[in-house]
């Protein structure tokens, strides 16, 4: 039964998502409103240390010249 119902829940939750993020309507912004919270409650700001490796690694990946990014 959880099988059958899994379509009807991914599609519902993709829609849901796909209207809250075009939408600034107070509805929207009420329904999100708890898991923002939970996201700020929960997570910190990074460290100059992390910021500082992220931007290395992303330049590492980047390529030097335009049309080079061929993968």
């Amino acid at each position: 039964m959880h099988l059958l119902l899994l379509p009807l829940v991914v599609g519902i939750t993709y829609e849901f998502n796909r209207w809250v993020g075009r939408s600034s309507s107070g509805l929207a912004k009420a329904l999100t409103a708890p898991g923002m919270w939970m996201q700020n409650f929960t997570t910190n700001e990074p460290e100059d240390s992390m910021i500082e490796c992220a931007i290395r690694s992303l330049e590492l990946v980047l390529p030097n010249e335009k049309g080079q990014d061929a993968w």
